[in-house]
């Protein structure tokens, strides 16, 4: 690796289902900075597999039919705290939600997220940013923003288009799509103006 190349993320996916398994790894391994070092099925497959694999991110649907995935996580989280977890999940109850918080998980993502943001949420979930569905059991606040929506928010309260967001906080114009539309939703707002008028009534923004 020459002194300019980036830096690789080493991953394990974790999904009962060896389609998604493989889908998923393709669509990370496609970012330069990232490596699926770790395909598995099951939670036991996970611990495993990271035995002999150290990495750096697991992606996981936790709520396995064979009922040991969560554990697997927890057991993860307590034995090595520096990794980053990320959830995702076809579940989004405010129990599941809550759960997977209690557990140090960084974010919890629905399967329906596009593969092109994947890379971005990953990163940003490394750097300390939190992602996660409004579940008023789980949050504290029915419209509370994540960091990361706040700062996208924000930017787009102070007149900035997609674009020069995406430049200023280097993620994808995607991303920052995704990240405003979780912001409408948590905020009841139909668009950016919506939401920036909401946001600042409510002192969340400038």
């Amino acid at each position: 690796m020459g002194p300019d190349a980036p830096s690789i993320n080493r991953i394990a996916v974790l999904d009962e289902y060896p389609l998604w398994v493989d889908a998923l790894a393709t669509a990370l391994d496609q970012d330069d900075t990232f490596s699926v070092d770790v395909r598995a099925h099951s939670g036991s497959e996970l611990l495993d597999g990271l035995s002999s694999h150290p990495c750096d991110v697991v992606v996981a649907e936790p709520w396995l039919r064979s009922g040991d995935g969560l554990a697997a996580l927890q057991q993860v989280s307590a034995t090595s705290p520096g990794l980053t977890i990320v959830a995702l999940s076809r579940v989004w109850t405010d129990d599941h939600v809550r759960q997977v918080m209690d557990l140090g998980a960084r974010a919890y993502l629905p399967k329906s997220t596009p593969p092109a943001i994947l890379p971005d949420l990953i990163r940003g979930a490394m750097a300390g940013m939190t992602t996660f569905p409004v579940a008023p059991d789980a949050l504290q606040g029915a419209t509370s923003l994540t960091p990361r929506e706040l700062e996208v928010l924000a930017m787009a309260a102070d007149g900035h288009d997609n674009r020069a967001i995406a430049a200023a906080l280097f993620i994808s114009e995607r991303t920052v799509k995704f990240h405003l539309q979780n912001a409408y939703r948590k905020l009841g707002a139909h668009n950016r103006t919506e939401a920036s008028a909401i946001a600042r009534k409510r002192g969340m923004v400038p």
